[in-house]
């Protein structure tokens, strides 16, 4: 029997397996002499693998079809570990896709497919209006600016003996640490971005953008943010009832049955609301992850044949909706919010003005070393060395290995 090696990443933790094969079972009905492997991999050993696999080409297991996160997308085919998709035929028709998408399934320079969008995210800032309200804060004027809620977190600092959350805020980024992705919204609010429009420098060490990382990095600094806790375990997040607030880019998970039934669980669901993220007119974040063929398969019609079962929209619709992520199509946007019409608004006013990371040919590799430099500025926090002049060192060392980088894919 012919077997294909599915890698994904992390989309529903230790779930992730069974949640995948749960939507791969019509696909293998149509396709009895077919086997499909699935294996999970962070989004690091991820990336290390796929370089591993473009270094030593014979190198096994080999995956047939890859979920990148959609900025790969250029970076990964210029290194032509992606196939094009459709060839030899016409290319897939992208149409059906939100707009804001289609580009990132294309090299940044050239017409071809290569990737295929699977979901999204779209963050927004999710919180607890009975919490809130219980101490003193009312979260439609509080959470309007960065300011506001700077001081609802501070508020409910303060209230812990009474009875508020042990953080304020939850850490959406789930190693406890702070990535790009986290950070791209607060660097947009305040007008600044991460690299020049051109994509040939860092500027993530301007003013602007630092004043963006700095306003995040403060949530953390000032105990309002969670981080591991004594015992090295993450504390609760949101959804579990551990924090009043958190960045989300996921619609809240089905409440479980419990005494009280259905009613009880409806009412807990009708206390959580959300805001676009506080500070100004700044774009909100969308994180698309897509599905893509490794070059040199070795089965490319079953490859092709599995990617498209997955991005079907049916398909991929119910998959969405089981981990409480969006569809990428259009009208799998719009359905998605079955149960939750109060968070429609605020999702639609998100997605209108959102935006997506560049998809630079070197982006994978540039996520890579700015990450690892907020790791070590998380790891300040943690030790209380953290400073302003901390951040701007990192920031302006991060920069100059960026410029280094990119200045290679100019010459």
């Amino acid at each position: 029997m012919k077997e294909l090696l599915l890698w994904v990443l992390p989309n529903n933790g230790y779930d992730t397996v069974p949640a995948v094969r749960e939507h791969l079972s019509a696909f293998c009905r149509e396709h009895p002499g077919l086997r499909v492997s699935v294996w999970v991999r962070t989004q690091d050993s991820m990336w290390r693998r796929l370089f591993e696999l473009l270094k030593d080409p014979q190198l096994r297991p080999r995956p047939d079809v890859v979920q990148i996160p959609s900025q790969w997308t250029s970076s990964l085919a210029d290194l032509k570990l992606l196939k094009e998709l459709g060839e030899p035929g016409p290319a897939p028709d992208l149409g059906r896709w939100l707009p804001g998408l289609r580009d990132h399934c294309r090299h940044l320079d050239k017409p071809q497919v290569y990737s295929l969008p699977w979901f999204l995210e779209l963050r927004v800032l999710y919180y607890r209006r009975e919490v809130l309200r219980r101490h003193g804060i009312d979260p439609e004027t509080a959470l309007a600016t960065w300011d506001g809620l700077r001081e609802a977190c501070r508020t409910l600092a303060k209230r812990r003996r009474h009875g508020a959350p042990e953080f304020p805020l939850a850490n959406p980024n789930p190693k406890e640490s702070v990535s790009m992705l986290d950070l791209a919204p607060c660097v947009w609010a305040r007008g600044g971005d991460f690299f020049s429009l051109d994509g040939s420098r860092a500027i993530f060490q301007r003013e602007d953008a630092c004043r963006g990382i700095a306003d995040y990095f403060d949530l953390l600094a000032s105990g309002w943010m969670s981080l591991k806790g004594s015992a090295g375990l993450p504390p609760k997040g949101f959804f579990e009832g551990g924090s009043a607030m958190q960045f989300s880019g996921r619609l809240p998970p089905a409440a479980p049955a419990r005494p009280g039934g259905r009613g009880a669980a409806r009412a807990e669901a009708g206390e959580l609301r959300a805001v676009p993220i506080p500070g100004g007119e700044g774009a909100a974040l969308l994180n698309a992850q897509s599905l893509a063929i490794l070059s040199g398969t070795e089965s490319p019609r079953e490859a092709e044949a599995l990617l498209q079962h997955l991005v079907d929209p049916e398909t991929a619709a119910g998959y969405a909706r089981g981990l409480g992520v969006f569809p990428a199509t259009e009208s799998g946007f719009r359905g998605a919010f079955e149960g939750f019409p109060e968070l429609r608004p605020v999702f639609e006013g998100a997605l209108a003005k959102a935006r997506l990371l560049p998809n630079l040919r070197t982006l994978g590799t540039l996520e890579q070393v700015f990450d690892r430099s907020m790791e070590r500025l998380v790891s300040g926090v943690v030790a209380k060395t953290y400073s302003p002049d901390s951040l701007r060192s990192e920031l302006i060392h991060a920069g100059a290995e960026v410029d280094y980088i990119m200045s290679l894919t100019q010459r």
